[in-house]
């Protein structure tokens, strides 16, 4: 499938698009049903159901090589979503469509064919706009502007543009991320950064929400980023509802690995490779940027800047990573008390140990472990 700008989405109504684009958040209308949670606390409440007339419109978008599971997922989480709200004697709150490019069928990267989607119309508007995930060449994917000035417009008529994974490439491409934070899938951290250096990148988040423009940073947190949606378009009671039904637990939280070793290491500055290998052998030791400096054999100063220009990273942050990824493997694999994991990744302070532990992944040592630990 082509997505040549001559016969896929019409830029011709377009107001905001493209690589000069400010990214700013444009005023449009407001959302149809928005709560929030307040509004759903407190006794015995009903969930408030929005009538037939003000259901929400969720274009999820299909795109040859996505992945089909960021497709069909978000599509089922708003279809139990309806089917919730009528069990309990109110309307529909979303109307779903596909849409693509071109009308017709879909190819996945797995192969499988995705439904009839529907091409929009040039001034139509979407009050929520799914992304899915991609596989193969994203630098050909993004390239597609046709595909990022129709995501650019929706966003200028008020929708919600929501990036599943690889998605948050083509928000980036439209210049809706610019100087915000944003997540995507942390195997693709190092090229996302590189390729939109002014956006604040965390992959180790699962979900980013701007209101405006939400990412989500793996394919199966689609899941995660609809029953988000709910809860946010509709109640948080509904999304509750829906995430027992799908046996999703709400909130939840995978943190991403800190693949240093995949990420940071095919940069090319044999110094800076030779004090990373330095910093890897002493990981259990106080290290000293003198000591990582003598093992490359430059300056402090020359080293620091060398070590942030090719990782992405100062040393210290560099250390940190490797050692919270170590006590992972550690938590996951060994029963070793939290204590002896602390001292054997170079924390001699266990409390330090474990705030550093959280504030990496979200969870303490203990909640990790019983999360995450093979059996």
């Amino acid at each position: 499938m082509s997505m040549s700008s001559s016969a896929v989405f019409s830029t011709d109504v377009l107001l905001h698009s493209g690589h000069d684009a400010s990214p700013r958040r444009i005023r449009g209308p407001a959302p149809r049903r928005e709560c929030s949670d307040r509004q759903i606390r407190g006794g015995n409440r009903q969930t408030r159901m929005p009538a037939e007339s003000s259901s929400i419109r969720v274009a999820v978008l299909a795109l040859e090589g996505c992945v089909a599971s960021s497709v069909a997922g978000p599509l089922d989480v708003f279809a139990m979503a309806n089917r919730l709200s009528r069990d309990q004697g109110g309307g529909e709150p979303f109307t779903t469509e596909l849409v693509a490019p071109l009308a017709g069928p879909v190819r996945s990267f797995h192969g499988l064919m995705l439904g009839a989607a529907r091409v929009p119309t040039p001034t139509e508007r979407f009050d929520v706009v799914i992304i899915p995930a991609l596989v193969g060449d994203l630098e050909q994917r993004v390239a597609k502007r046709s595909t990022t000035d129709w995501l650019a417009g929706q966003h200028t008529r008020g929708a919600k543009l929501a990036a599943v994974c690889a998605g948050a490439f083509l928000l980036a491409e439209a210049g809706l991320l610019e100087g915000r934070e944003a997540t995507t899938h942390w195997g693709l951290a190092r090229d996302f950064a590189t390729r939109y250096p002014r956006v604040a990148l965390k992959p180790e988040l699962l979900l980013v929400d701007h209101g405006d423009v939400l990412t989500t940073g793996g394919i199966t947190a689609c899941m995660d980023l609809c029953l988000h949606l709910v809860a946010k378009q509709v109640s948080a009671e509904l999304a509750a509802l829906c995430a027992r039904m799908l046996l999703v637990e709400p909130g939840r939280r995978f943190p991403a690995p800190d693949a240093v070793h995949a990420t940071h290491r095919d940069h090319g500055d044999t110094a800076v490779l030779r004090a990373q290998e330095w910093l890897e052998a002493h990981l259990s030791e106080p290290v000293t940027l003198a000591g990582a400096a003598g093992a490359a054999i430059l300056g402090e100063r020359t080293l620091l800047r060398r070590f942030r220009k090719a990782t992405g990273d100062t040393p210290l942050d560099y250390v940190q990573r490797l050692r919270i990824e170590a006590a992972r493997r550690l938590l996951e694999t060994t029963p070793r008390t939290v204590e002896d994991i602390s001292q054997s990744v170079g924390y001699a302070d266990t409390t330090s140990f474990r705030r550093r532990f959280k504030a990496r992944t979200g969870l303490s040592p203990g909640s990790y472990r019983k999360r995450f630990a093979l059996r």
